[in-house]
């Protein structure tokens, strides 16, 4: 059995929160993909924890959801 690391659970708490956030605006991962400049595919790794946002990505996501960036990391 795999283990996963205190990191890998904040990344897919992360990816939780971020989808959460996403459909409390009513907003789809295709149409946020298209906004942020990346693959829906993209996203859907992000919001599952397993790729990594960048900060850049991070920011934007705020912006375009119109919350804080602390938002996205209250979980």
């Amino acid at each position: 059995m795999l283990l996963m690391s205190n990191k890998d659970e904040k990344l897919i708490l992360l990816g939780k929160q971020l989808k959460k956030l996403r459909k409390a605006k009513g907003i789809s991962q295709l149409n946020l993909s298209v906004k942020l400049g990346v693959t829906r595919e993209h996203l859907s790794k992000i919001e599952r924890g397993v790729a990594y946002p960048s900060v850049k990505i991070l920011f934007a996501i705020a912006d375009i959801l119109n919350v804080s960036f602390k938002d996205l990391a209250d979980f």
